[in-house]
């Protein structure tokens, strides 16, 4: 209870239960708790969930790691291939 020792933490309480009050009333009422939709609402504006199985998720994360090994192995390549060309370069010039 250490936490409504703090007069800040108890008013933040009062509003939040007043809030929760509220949500019930609404709820007994029949309107279904509407604070909560709103809230709810607001926060998922601008983003569309897609349905996506387990299956197609896989296939999904197996290409993009895929991409991503092959972007890897190409930097290798390329690292590899400048040394090796560095060393042909020092061995041609003594």
């Amino acid at each position: 209870m250490a936490y409504f020792d703090s007069s800040k933490n108890k008013a933040l309480w009062e509003i939040r239960l007043g809030q929760l009050r509220k949500e019930r009333a609404a709820r007994e009422a029949g309107g279904g708790g509407t604070a909560f939709k709103e809230e709810a609402e607001k926060n998922m504006t601008g983003s569309v969930r897609v349905p996506i199985s387990y299956q197609e998720l896989l296939k999904r994360e197996a290409m993009e790691s895929g991409k991503k090994r092959e972007r890897g192995t190409g930097e290798k390549t390329r690292e590899m291939t400048q040394v090796q060309e560095k060393q042909k370069e020092r061995q041609v010039l003594p």
